[in-house]
Parts: structure tokens; C-alpha cells; sequence
């Protein structure tokens, strides 16, 4: 039963970031002049995030298989990293620099590194802002603003 409940979530992921994808080519506008892509891309994010929520809650075991999986061989950390960065640049696009860049530094951190949660948290956080800072702020390059528009 697990693995439909994945499954099924899984699609439900897919399908709302078809459907954000989709809304924002329709054309957001925004709060206080809506486009006919507003509605759907609030729709899909709110399919998006219970999906996600459902995905993790149907499978508690999951985070402790990946690990597993992980720790069984370690050339498998140095697959995951490689995709990870490779999948990296297009999260950046869709969700933005500093969310895409927090999740990417907690997975390194957490899954890879096996660093515990409270500092995997610290870390990826307090690079991203320091990334950011430096970057953006100090030497004004423009990062991607992702469909939250941060």
C-alpha cells in the first residue's frame, strides 16, 4: 500500500507544477491586479505543498531508507550530489534562488553529509542569506525570483 501512496502523491506533485507552469505562462498579474493565471497557480501550489506533505507522511520510513540506502554504498553519495547539482539551476528557475539554494544546501547537508537536523538547517539557511547578501546586495548580481517572486 506504501508504494502507491508514493506514487499517487508523487503524480500529484508532477501534476501541480504542470499546472504552475502552465498559469504562470497565462500570466500571474499580481495581488492587486490579477491574470487569468493567478487562481490555477494557487491551486497548484496549494495541490503542491498538501502532496508533498502527504508523500512524507505516508512513508515515515522514507528519510531512514534513503540514508540507508546512502550508507550501504558510499559511491552513492557522490551519484546523489552530482544529480543534485545538475538538478539545482532549473529549481533555481522555478523557485527561486534563496528557497531552491536552502533545500539544496539542507540535502547536502542532512542526506549526504549526515549532519544532524538543528545544524543542517543553520547552515543551509545561513548560506543562502550569505550567499545572497554577498551576491546580490553587495555586488548587485540578479538571481533568478522563482514563482514566489523572492
Amino acid at each position: 500500500m506504501r508504494d502507491h501512496d508514493s506514487i499517487s502523491t508523487l503524480f500529484l506533485v508532477g501534476l501541480s507544477s504542470a499546472i504552475c507552469v502552465e498559469s504562470i505562462r497565462l500570466g500571474k498579474g499580481s495581488p492587486s491586479n490579477p491574470g487569468p493565471g493567478l487562481f490555477p497557480f494557487v491551486c497548484g501550489i496549494t495541490l503542491g505543498i498538501l502532496s508533498l506533505i502527504s508523500f512524507f507522511l505516508s512513508d515515515r520510513s522514507l528519510l531512514r531508507e534513503m540514508r540507508e540506502l546512502l550508507e550501504a554504498k558510499p559511491e552513492r553519495k557522490v551519484i546523489f550530489t552530482i544529480t543534485s547539482i545538475f538538478i539545482y539551476p532549473f529549481l533555481a528557475q522555478v523557485l527561486g534562488f534563496r528557497l531552491a539554494t536552502t533545500l539544496w544546501m539542507f540535502f547536502v547537508c542532512h542526506l549526504v553529509g549526515r549532519i544532524g537536523w538543528k545544524t543542517s538547517i543553520f547552515i543551509s539557511v545561513a548560506t543562502t542569506f550569505g550567499c545572497y547578501y554577498l551576491f546580490s546586495v553587495l555586488l548587485t548580481i540578479q538571481f533568478p525570483r522563482g514563482v514566489f517572486g523572492f
